[in-house]
């Protein structure tokens, strides 16, 4: 009997001891399990700390993209620029027509023995050199003779020079003799004379063989047109 009670009270330690055991083992593997956790949580962060990298990628893709499209609305821009200016210079050039057809009738309706001198209130000049007598001026340069000595052209639809498309349109006339007085073909450059006009020398100087009493000599008239955003434009026609 006694041993009977002996051995239900070892039992009984036994079951403590391991119901203790097992308490301490439990205890051990939740200990290890909050480490695991602890560890994953730390491998985690990392991938946390990246997404700032793919926000700083996507700020420099805007910038670039900003700076393309700035670069575009300004490529545009000069593009219409440049074609405004070549619209203001076209009609600047067509213009001219006015001063040149002003110089013809000037020509048509004078005497030709008027013509053999300057008349410089009609930017009319005998030369095509550079003259003593007018020292203000340089016959030898055209573009600087309209500039400085020119008179304003005339016309249907031009007022003071000015035609309806705010153009300002100036000439000079030039006669292609190197003095003033009556053109020799010596002196002056010929056109073709009125039976040897022809195609193949239409606007040539004529030899002196062939300069005729019907030939005359060429004259140069020289417009210049300003536009109403300062477009310049120059021709030149020549006449016989």
């Amino acid at each position: 009997m006694a041993s009977g009670l002996n051995l239900k009270a070892i039992g009984k330690h036994l079951m403590v001891v391991g119901m203790k055991l097992m308490k301490n083992k439990l205890a051990v593997l939740g200990f290890v399990n909050m480490k695991v956790i602890h560890i994953a949580v730390n491998k985690r962060s990392p991938k946390h700390a990246q997404a700032g990298v793919v926000l700083f990628f996507a700020l420099i893709a805007l910038v670039v993209m900003s700076l393309a499209a700035a670069a575009l609305i300004r490529s545009v821009d000069t593009g219409n620029l440049i074609s405004g200016n070549l619209a203001f210079k076209r009609s600047a050039t067509i213009s001219a027509d006015s001063g040149t057809e002003t110089a013809i009738a000037w020509l048509l309706a004078e005497v030709p023995a008027n013509l053999n001198a300057n008349n410089l209130g009609q930017a009319y000049y005998a030369t095509s050199v550079d003259d003593p007598l007018t020292p203000l001026v340089d016959e030898g340069d055209p573009k600087a003779l309209v500039d400085a000595a020119a008179k304003n052209a005339e016309g249907s639809g031009v007022v003071a020079g000015k035609d309806v498309s705010g153009n300002t349109i100036t000439y000079v006339i030039q006669r292609l003799c190197n003095a003033p007085g009556t053109p020799l073909p010596d002196t002056c450059l010929f056109g073709p004379s009125k039976d040897k006009a022809s195609f193949d020398n239409a606007g040539m100087a004529c030899p002196n063989p062939t300069c005729s009493s019907e030939a005359g000599p060429i004259y140069r008239v020289t417009a210049k047109v300003v536009g109403p955003k300062n477009t310049v434009s120059y021709i030149q026609a020549f006449l016989s």
